[in-house]
């Protein structure tokens, strides 16, 4: 009946709104639970985050770790990713700049640790910062400490180097302190080696050889080292060690100064040991070393000592030369003269000295280059052969040149005489060592119209020395004959001198020519000659007593009828000097 009232397709439509409205509950009841349970599934979830806000480190400890936390429920797998990002440090310089990935396994809930590089730029500089950030996670969330910041302190080792390139010290003075810097930073313990080399000076003669290592601790920035110096008598050129620092250990580095030189100041004046020397031979002829003067200047290697005396103002202006001859004698031609030296020692000057050649009154003297250098020079007879050859045919045929240039001759060349002494045991008479006396003047001119080779006996010609002679020695030079004069004079010079000035009221000493010696006594100018003869003071006149030395009054000697002086010298010599009546 309804539904052919009309009714029947509303029943129908009714019902398909409740299928509709049915469905809709269902799809409704499934939504919700899908929420609740991802909303379950979220509260679940575990937290990674930073142990920390804030890190830091040291510049030189590398690696620096950094740890992210999980904590919460830890069921599920989990993963984030941590990068770095620079503040005021910078990736590169400072550290090394890291993008990494952390992961977790389900049920895991162990920290895990970032590792970053630390760099030290060896730059002494406040500290800097960086940030690291955690992202891109799952399986889990991000916690409160998302970002995390990491503070580099600055360490800085330093450097280590010399406090100076040059180091000096006096040869007397023991030891040579070696200071070595720590710069730019004193961070940690650092070491460094050291040694010494050879440069112009060598160990042992000059120094002694050190090596080691020096330490600084932490904070230290001065270490030193002792170098031993040697304190010889040897003049010699200040000299020169080698300095290395090698090896430094503990982070520090090498800095620019690690090589160094220490020079020792020579305090001796006498080069003459450390000078090269020539020794002549000759039979029947003792004569001492000279120096060699074609050996480079001890001042600069590139010149000789000979050039070294050329460059002087009195040789060079005037165009003369010295030459040397391999026997060591020098020789200086000044027109028809011509001047013979024997270099026998060699002293260092202040440099201020004005290069010259200065000639004593007894023939010896010096030469002073402009290098600083004093040769000592006696003279030096030109012929010694012909001499030699006289003397041979009186028998005499060996003789001595001495150091202070004087030609001597043993009167006895035979066999010692002996005598018997007061206990009759035999002894050496002390006659035995009685010799002539000879000095050449240091000049050699040309030989009078006449003369002939040889040696030529002549009369003193100081009146008041009748019975006195002096020999002349006449020899060939090329196509000429030269001659040089020998006449007597005082064994030791400076000590007569020393000796006259010692008595009461003497003064201006000065040697004459021909062995004559003057001085002034109260006003009045005297004279005395040296004697051709010199002895060896008898050992018996001072035995258990020290030699007395000086100048002595004794009688008449010569026969004149005034009293003469005896001069004992400090080498056991006596010698007589006759005095000389004023005219």
């Amino acid at each position: 009946m309804l539904k052919n009232s009309g009714f029947w397709p509303l029943t129908k439509c009714l019902t398909h709104l409740r299928l509709y409205l049915a469905t809709m509950m269902h799809l409704l009841r499934q939504v919700c639970f899908f929420v609740l349970l991802s909303v379950s599934l979220t509260s679940q979830a575990g937290v990674l985050e930073f142990t920390a806000t804030t890190f830091s480190g040291v510049e030189a400890t590398s690696p620096m770790t950094i740890t992210v936390r999980r904590t919460g429920v830890v069921t599920a797998a989990a993963t984030v990713v941590v990068k770095s990002a620079d503040a005021t440090a910078s990736a590169g310089a400072d550290y090394t700049a890291v993008t990494t990935t952390l992961r977790w396994a389900a049920g895991d809930a162990t920290d895990k640790t970032v590792s970053l590089a630390l760099l030290d730029d060896r730059v002494s500089e406040e500290s800097e910062t960086l940030t690291l950030t955690l992202s891109d996670v799952t399986g889990d969330t991000i916690g409160a400490n998302a970002q995390t910041t990491l503070t580099i302190a600055d360490f800085e080792q330093g450097a280590l180097q010399f406090s100076a390139t040059d180091y000096q010290a006096n040869e007397d003075g023991g030891t040579a302190t070696i200071t070595v810097q720590r710069s730019g930073g004193s961070n940690g313990s650092a070491t460094i080696n050291y040694a010494t080399t050879n440069k112009t000076a060598t160990a042992p003669d000059y120094y002694l050889t050190k090596t080691g290592t020096l330490t600084f601790a932490e904070g230290v920035t001065s270490q030193t080292f002792a170098v031993t110096i040697i304190n010889n008598t040897l003049g010699q050129i200040d000299r020169t060690v080698g300095l290395t620092l090698s090896t430094p250990g503990g982070g520090a580095l090498a800095g620019e100064r690690v090589s160094a030189t220490l020079t020792i100041i020579n305090d001796d004046a006498d080069f003459t040991a450390g000078l090269t020397k020539i020794t002549p031979t000759r039979t029947g002829v003792i004569q001492p070393v000279v120096i060699n003067l074609a050996q480079p200047s001890p001042f600069n290697t590139k010149n000789s000592l000979l050039q070294a005396i050329n460059r002087i103002p009195e040789l060079s202006i005037t165009a003369l030369a010295a030459l040397q001859s391999t026997a060591g004698v020098v020789t200086i031609a000044v027109g028809d003269a011509t001047f013979h030296l024997l270099p026998y020692n060699g002293f260092k000057v202040s440099a201020s000295t004005s290069p010259a050649i200065y000639v004593n009154q007894d023939s010896s003297g010096r030469i002073i280059t402009d290098e600083g250098l004093q040769v000592g020079f006696q003279p030096a007879l030109a012929a010694v052969d012909v001499l030699q050859t006289q003397l041979t045919a009186m028998k005499l045929p060996k003789l001595t040149v001495t150091d202070q240039g004087n030609i001597t001759v043993q009167r006895n060349q035979g066999p010692p005489q002996l005598d018997v002494d007061s206990t009759g045991k035999l002894v050496i008479n002390n006659a035995f060592y009685d010799r002539f006396n000879l000095r050449p003047l240091i000049v050699s001119t040309l030989a009078t119209p006449g003369s002939t080779v040889g040696v030529h006996m002549h009369a003193h010609p100081n009146a008041g020395l009748p019975n006195e002679i002096y020999l002349r020695v006449v020899y060939s030079s090329g196509n000429q004959l030269r001659q040089q004069l020998l006449t007597t004079a005082p064994v030791i010079t400076e000590e007569l001198t020393a000796a006259l000035l010692a008595m009461k009221d003497v003064t201006k000493v000065h040697l004459e020519e021909f062995g004559v010696t003057s001085f002034t006594f109260n006003g009045r100018q005297l004279y005395v000659y040296a004697d051709m003869i010199v002895r060896r003071v008898d050992p018996t006149t001072y035995a258990g007593s020290t030699l007395k030395t000086g100048l002595f009054n004794v009688s008449d000697l010569n026969g004149d009828g005034s009293d003469d002086f005896r001069m004992v010298y400090s080498n056991g010599d006596e010698q007589n000097f006759f005095y000389i009546a004023p005219k």
